[in-house]
């Protein structure tokens, strides 16, 4: 007699939970913001011979 077994796809080794997944957007979200904020604060601030000061 031949055996019939239904072949098994395959299973990953890691599975991501979505907690785990929001994280690492949340990182990834957080390393863009970091590197774009002082390039937002270049373009915000005046140059130093616009700038007075008074005493």
């Amino acid at each position: 007699m031949t055996e019939h077994r239904t072949r098994r796809g395959p299973n990953p080794h890691l599975q991501t939970r979505p907690a785990t997944m929001l994280t690492a957007i949340g990182l990834c979200a957080l390393i863009v913001l970091i590197q774009l904020v002082p390039e937002v604060q270049s373009m915000v601030r005046l140059p130093a011979s616009v700038v007075t000061t008074t005493h």
